[in-house]
């Protein structure tokens, strides 16, 4: 007898329609690597070191087994992992990651994640198997975000995106990418250096700015108003332009056009 569901299941996939969640991610482990040398083949919606702690628990599974499957409850959200090992015994680990409020379709999951593992066993170059990925898995864009500043210690910008609707902003980025700089200059003298502490938000009524400080680079994000969603996918962008830059940031000459193709990353997550 024909399972009716499954059926379906597999027609959705078969003409292509999308799969929603919050996060996803494909890991590739050569033969003979530690579980520490994996490769990440492509990744949106999750931070490195939530991947790195899904790996570390999991480590023994898939490290013994030659395909499995784990799930992982945490506090807010669900993590459902893939493995699989090639004829090269290289194993390919998918990692998904959605809320647990929301009604997860893990058989959608798992035939989307035998369809990748096909490409890979089909030797399709990564290339396509990204665009494939961008294409079935969806990530929800958060809509809270009105301009981001993206600067070095003095004030000058590395990136910066401004709502198309707040014209009178993208009028005065340079002005306000030198306000961020002093007043975070500023906030040293009042909050000891000893304490390593950074100031966090800038509030100016109706809106503020929150920044993150990290190897001395500069983030700023304008909003009204920042849910959960906005405020995870804060991090997710500091973590994926040092990813992104690092070679660029060691060789800063001035020169802030390699930065610019950072707007695609920024469209992922922001719909500004």
């Amino acid at each position: 007898m024909i399972d009716m569901k499954k059926f379906s299941n597999m027609n959705k996939l078969r003409t292509g329609k999308s799969q929603s969640i919050l996060g996803f991610c494909i890991l590739k482990l050569g033969n003979n690597q530690s579980l520490n040398d994996y490769e990440l083949v492509f990744k949106k919606g999750l931070r490195d070191p939530l991947i790195q702690n899904v790996i570390e628990s999991n480590k023994q599974e898939i490290m013994q087994k030659e395909k499995g499957n784990s799930i992982i409850p945490l506090d807010e959200v669900m993590i459902i992992i893939h493995f699989f090992e090639d004829s090269y015994q290289n194993k390919i680990i998918l990692i998904f990651m959605d809320d647990k409020e929301r009604d997860i379709n893990f058989t959608q999951l798992y035939l989307i994640s035998k369809e990748i593992f096909k490409k890979f066993s089909s030797q399709i170059n990564h290339t396509e198997i990204k665009t494939f990925c961008n294409e079935i898995i969806k990530i929800p864009q958060s809509e809270d975000l009105i301009g981001i500043f993206i600067l070095n210690p003095s004030g000058s910008p590395y990136f910066t995106k401004i709502n198309k609707e707040r014209a009178g902003l993208a009028n005065k980025d340079v002005q306000i990418s030198g306000f961020i700089s002093a007043i975070l200059t500023f906030s040293k003298e009042v909050i000891s250096q000893d304490s390593g502490g950074n100031l966090k938000e800038i509030n100016f009524g109706n809106q503020r700015f929150f920044t993150i400080i990290r190897n001395n680079v500069i983030f700023a994000y304008l909003v009204e108003n920042a849910n959960k969603l906005f405020k995870r996918y804060m991090q997710i962008v500091v973590d994926e332009f040092f990813s992104s830059y690092k070679k660029e940031l060691e060789q800063y000459n001035g020169d802030i056009s390699p930065f610019k193709g950072f707007e695609n990353t920024l469209n992922k997550y922001f719909k500004i």
